[in-house]
């Protein structure tokens, strides 16, 4: 069993998907009782980390937005 999405065209495993979104575009899924795609395992981690460097840099931002703050304000 898979989660197809259509706009990746991938097949992703059932513990890639989060609640049926594709890990990659935030799309939906489609369950098919078919084989992950060969390259599922890359996109994931691919996807993954791109995710974890959009949160690295936000929660930069933040920091520095607060830090710019405190320092115009003293």
């Amino acid at each position: 069993m898979s989660y197809y999405c259509s706009e990746c065209v991938v097949n992703w495993s059932p513990y890639q998907t989060d609640q049926g979104c594709c890990p990659k575009c935030g799309g939906g899924t489609v369950r098919r009782q078919e084989p992950e795609s060969d390259d599922a395992h890359s996109l994931f981690r691919s996807a993954r980390a791109e995710a974890a460097k959009r949160e690295l840099h936000a929660s930069f931002e933040v920091y520095y937005a607060e830090r710019e703050q405190e320092r115009r304000a003293a």
